[in-house]
């Protein structure tokens, strides 16, 4: 390749440089030589990664030159190589700017990584070690660990086979690190590691670990940076290291969220029923089968009866906080957060000690309940990351902290949510009626608002230099004020694609004259609506091939979509282009991405509308003819009364002085909607040949502080008094530019749609390209789809019993269909260890989604046994039941006034129930009227014995006609008064001839 000089360090780049390539390399060379930070923004499409890799790499090889050199004086001299070597190494020590630095280069996602790796590749410098850091989710070959469910899961057991030496893959690390395999491909990322792995039967994992040690550069995502915990278990060494924060626009946000933590009041009670679980099977091992086998347990029952203490006081604790307003929660300073644990006897002291205690129980947990009744110890992972966050160290940062956190305490959302309750990533609120309470569960939040603490965690080790590089990070002023760093390079680069490629307009009314402007007084305004729904219609006659839409919010997105659909405007549209919603859900979106693509192929085009911090916002790439043109209708302001937000207004005002420049609240809350648009805004030019409209359809854009807070390259193209203009004006404009882009622009090279969805689900944390590029990966996700969607949309055929197969309750209870043996995990047993409540309205449990979940929380020191009641969920009426733990006093031999001491509070917590609020619900509730709903809530209902013997039970009534016996299992099992209402229901589904001896049989029961 070609060679350049710039700055004084040889640079091979693929081709002559453009001006904006050169300012960038040499910024990125200055930070490097000097020792010192930069923040660097350049337009998507200026070739931003390819000069970051060159110039960065370059600037090392001259290092490792210079290095070279003196040793080899030093030699010449009489001094020993290795001598000069040696204090070299201890020259650097003592100075992180001295010897031969590594490089660390994060991103988002991995596919960004994946994407820079590429790009490396086809590079000079392809031939400088390189490696990829992923998770064990992306790199485990091990076949038990892939079949957990959940990467917290797989982190447990891949921890536990290592510590016994059962992992053969990882037995072969050290004897395989040096093979010839790892050695001849240089640059080695996701795929390559996986299939060398896969070759040499050696866990590619630990591989990677293993081969930063020799890399040059070493690619990792954010967390494994920023976050404390992430980089010590990943032991990152950031001594003498060259830190490049790629895709660096949500910087601030990461940066606060690595440093806060949340845990709720759910969490804790099922860590106490967890822990009394352990306790009783350690007093009673022959019980249970998950205590019997001879894995090592690694802790006592004395740490356990400690650790239970904590907890209930800790409950005790979170019980007492008064919330006098339920909608809008209580806030409290950090130290709020200390005194709670510390009235838990958690202190920074016993802190480390009780992490470590946690850690093993989740690890024991996770490897003792793979075929148990029990959860899998997430609720221990929670209390452990919360103790990891709060008790960093900091004993130099305290008075820092009393400055940067808040403690806010909110209701745990106990009813049923909408879908579109998520307010584009911003924490919504849990109720709008007021409530002084101490018994609700709660949520307690402690929140980061400075992004300087947590970039300070990297500035105390060492690092040499920072260098925060994206296409959109203006304005940078206010980054660098939050962020704390001391910069010394800073550059906003024009955008390298010529006036003729970029039409600019600010749009202040529609095609009917009605002013554009969606602020929320304006958005139920029905002419607004019918004018911002004309604006689009008319430029989606203009625009060729793919015209992005993005609206501020998802209510104002979804008041659009319907008014446009009441109107008749929608079938206008969708005339001209077929229309495409971001879908909330991940399953729908890879198949709207490729009906998107392929209308774009095949048809005039498409309009694909979505949501600013959605999905297709945040990363999303519409080259091309997949997106020519976008509208922005509005600025995506945070939700105005989220506590979150108005902490952080509050944070910034109290902070602000002129010495550390912080932005006012209000500021600060107009640059977050502004931000969000100039993301949205560069999903359209990706590239030097790329053309696109870019239409910002709100007169408030063309207020001086909207449009200076706008990317410089898009200001340079509104001109220097921007102004909005009427529709009618724009249609001949925007005409004449795509005829003049089309004929003097070259024709873009065509991607397959299955490369487009690839890249587009992966940068959107859908899949992995591991299932895109590897066919038996591919057929084995098609197969498993493939089941999943006969299983659910098998229809029942009659009501008669006589059609329940063995194979219709075993899934309905959560079994697999090949099981021989009944499977003893219970309904709350199926929790993904991530899910903090559990949703007794709904047949499953997701932890993607805290949507209609019930909250588990204490009632005077009890808490749900592990075979609760369950509520009905009729599918017919789809009545919601709320829930709450009560004691039954009636099963305890305890005074009322006595306080049972830790070893006998299991025979409290195991002798509640889960009772409706209402006592006269249960004569009002019914059985779902569909077989496999119908078993679920049985399941969640019994116990494990009651259901296994009802089962039994069914399958000889089911062939035999053993009809009695079966009758005798229904009435015993189903006696509860609370289960009235199953048995009751149950009748639909005996067969005819035996209905009427059901009916004698529960009269003295339902009184028939």
């Amino acid at each position: 390749m070609p060679e350049y000089v710039i700055s004084g360090i040889p640079v091979h780049f693929p081709f002559e440089p453009y001006d904006v390539q050169k300012a960038y390399m040499e910024k990125v060379i200055n930070c490097l030589r000097d020792g010192t930070n930069g923040v660097l923004e350049s337009p998507t499409g200026t070739g931003k990664t390819l000069s970051l890799l060159c110039s960065s790499l370059a600037w090392l090889l001259s290092r490792k030159a210079d290095m070279k050199s003196m040793v080899q004086m030093h030699a010449k001299g009489g001094v020993q190589a290795q001598q000069v070597i040696n204090e070299l190494n201890t020259m650097q020590t003592r100075n992180a700017n001295w010897g031969v630095p590594k490089i660390i280069y994060a991103s988002r996602t991995h596919s960004q990584l994946t994407q820079a790796m590429q790009e490396l590749k086809r590079t000079s410098y392809s031939f400088m070690r390189a490696v990829v850091l992923g998770s064990r989710d992306q790199l485990c070959i091990h076949p038990e660990v892939m079949r957990e469910q959940g990467n917290s899961n797989k982190v447990q057991l891949c921890k536990l086979r290592i510590q016994t030496r059962t992992c053969t893959f990882y037995n072969r690390v050290e004897s395989k690190k040096d093979s010839p395999e790892l050695k001849e491909q240089p640059v080695m990322d996701i795929e390559d590691l996986v299939k060398v792995g896969q070759k040499l039967k050696v866990c590619p994992y630990f591989v990677s670990k293993e081969l930063t040690g020799d890399a040059d550069i070493t690619f990792m995502p954010y967390n494994y940076l920023l976050d404390p915990k992430a980089r010590k278990a990943n032991k990152v060494d950031l001594n003498n290291t060259i830190v490049i924060l790629d895709e660096a626009h949500n910087i601030e946000k990461i940066c606060e969220e690595s440093a806060s933590v949340q845990i709720r009041s759910s969490d804790i009670a099922l860590a106490i029923d967890d822990l009394t679980h352990v306790m009783k099977a350690m007093m009673n091992e022959n019980s249970l089968d998950f205590m019997s086998s001879d894995e090592p347990k690694d802790f006592k029952l004395e740490d356990l009866v400690a650790l239970k203490e904590m907890l209930l006081d800790l409950e005790k604790g979170i019980d007492d906080i008064v919330v006098e307003n339920k909608a809008e929660g209580v806030t409290f300073p950090p130290s709020f957060m200390f005194d709670l644990l510390a009235g838990a006897k958690i202190t920074p002291a016993l802190a480390n000690a009780t992490i470590n205690l946690l850690e093993r129980l989740v690890t024991f947990l996770t490897v003792q309940t793979q075929d148990s009744a029990f959860r899998k110890g997430g609720s221990f992972d929670v209390l452990s990351n919360l103790l990891s966050v709060v008790f960093v160290k900091k004993e130099d940062l305290i008075s820092k902290v009393h400055r940067s956190f808040k403690v806010h305490v909110q209701i745990e959302e106990v009813k049923q949510q909408t879908k579109n309750s998520s307010k584009d990533g911003w924490l919504s609120k849990s109720s709008n009626s007021n409530h002084v309470s101490t018994k609700l569960p709660k949520i307690i939040n402690y929140w980061c608002f400075n992004p300087g603490f947590g970039m300070e965690q990297l500035l105390n080790t060492q690092v040499r230099s920072i260098i925060l590089t994206s296409g959109t990070l203006a304005p940078l002023k206010p980054l660098i004020a939050e962020l704390a760093v001391p910069i010394a390079q800073s550059l906003e680069n024009p955008h390298i694609v010529n006036q003729s490629q970029v039409f600019v307009k600010i749009i202040g009314t529609g095609p009917d004259r009605e002013q554009l402007i969606s602020n929320f007084a304006n958005r139920d305004n029905p002419k607004y609506l019918s004018s911002l729904g004309q604006t689009v219609l008319n430029v989606s006659r203009i625009v060729p091939d793919g015209l992005l839409v993005f609206f501020p919010s998802y209510p104002l997105l979804n008041q659009c979509v319907d008014a446009w659909q009441a109107s008749g405007l929608w079938a206008e549209v969708s005339r001209h282009k077929p229309i495409y919603v971001e879908p909330r859900s991940k399953e729908s979106f890879t198949t709207t991405m490729e009906e998107f693509y392929k209308s774009i192929r095949d048809t005039k085009g498409a309009v694909f509308m979505a949501v600013c911090r959605g999905k297709v916002s945040e990363g999303l790439d519409f080259a091309d003819r997949n997106g020519r043109a976008v509208i922005i209708t509005g600025l995506p302001f945070p939700p105005l009364k989220d506590p979150k937000v108005i902490l952080k207004k509050r944070y910034l005002e109290d902070n602000r002085t002129k010495e550390n420049e912080l932005l006012t609240g209000q500021a600060w809350y107009s640059l977050e909607a502004t931000r969000a648009v100039n993301q949205a805004i560069g999903r359209v030019i990706r590239h030097r040949h790329d053309y696109g409209a870019i239409l910002l359809c709100d007169v408030r854009f063309a207020q001086p502080n909207q449009v200076s807070q706008l990317s410089k390259w898009i200001r340079g193209h509104l001109g220097t008094a921007p102004k909005s203009v009427p529709f009618g004006s724009i249609v001949r404009e925007l005409r004449e530019f795509f005829r003049n882009a089309d004929k003097t622009l070259p024709k873009p090279k065509e991607r397959s749609i299955e490369t487009l969805v690839s890249e587009t689900c992966e940068e959107a944390g859908i899949v992995t390209s591991r299932y895109f590029t590897d066919p038996k990966l591919m057929l084995e996700a098609k197969t498993k789809y493939t089941t999943a969607q006969s299983m659910a949309m098998k229809v029942e055929k009659t009501n008669s019993i006589e059609s329940w197969t063995p194979d219709d309750y075993k899934a309905a209870a959560g079994r697999t269909l090949s099981s021989k043996v009944p499977n003893a995990m219970d309904f709350m047993s199926r929790l993904d260890t991530n899910v903090k409540s559990i949703d007794f309205n709904s047949a499953s449990c997701s932890n993607s989604s805290r949507s209609g979940l019930v909250s588990i929380h204490k009632r005077e020191r009890t808490s749900p046994t592990n075979s609760p009641s369950s509520s009905n969920n009729s599918l017919a009426n789809n009545k919601k039941k709320r829930y709450k733990l009560v004691t039954d006093t009636s099963l305890s031999n305890s005074p009322s006034n006595s306080t049972p001491s830790v070893l006998d509070e299991y025979s409290f917590r195991a002798k509640t129930k889960l009772s409706i609020d209402s006592p006269t619900v249960f004569a009002e509730k019914e059985a779902p009227q569909e077989r496999v709903e119908f078993l679920r809530v049985l399941r969640s209902s019994l116990s494990t014995d009651d259901f296994s013997a009802f089962t039994t039970a069914l399958m000889a009534y089911s062939r035999q006609d053993k009809f009695e016996e079966f009758l005798e299992v229904l009435v015993r099992v189903l006696a509860k008064p609370e289960l009235h209402y199953m048995l009751r229901g149950m009748r639909r589904f005996i067969k005819t001839n035996h209905k009427v001896l059901f009916d004698e049989g529960t009269a003295h029961i339902l009184n028939l």
